[in-house]
């Protein structure tokens, strides 16, 4: 059996986005929710403690993962960035 992915949403991504991963039943936390403020560095720590993967639009985490080594890092790069939060 597969192991369940576990995302942790930096807080440039919206709060629409966390609701309707949650409602799809993913394992999903949300920095502009829990943790609003929270530096990059303190996000890549609480992912890589937690094994989760890393969801942002921040170019910065890949520079900052180096150090840290998380499980993963997806950076979208979007047309239109401008989601509802």
């Amino acid at each position: 059996m597969g192991q369940e992915l576990k995302i942790i949403l930096d807080e440039n991504i919206g709060l629409k986005v966390y609701h309707e991963l949650r409602k799809r039943g993913y394992h999903v936390q949300s920095i502009l929710e829990e943790r609003r403020g929270a530096s990059d560095e303190e996000v890549v720590v609480t992912a890589t403690k937690r094994g989760k993967i890393i969801v942002t639009m921040d170019k910065d985490f890949g520079y900052i993962a180096q150090a840290y080594n998380p499980l993963g890092i997806v950076i979208l790069r979007l047309r239109d960035p401008r989601i509802p939060k």
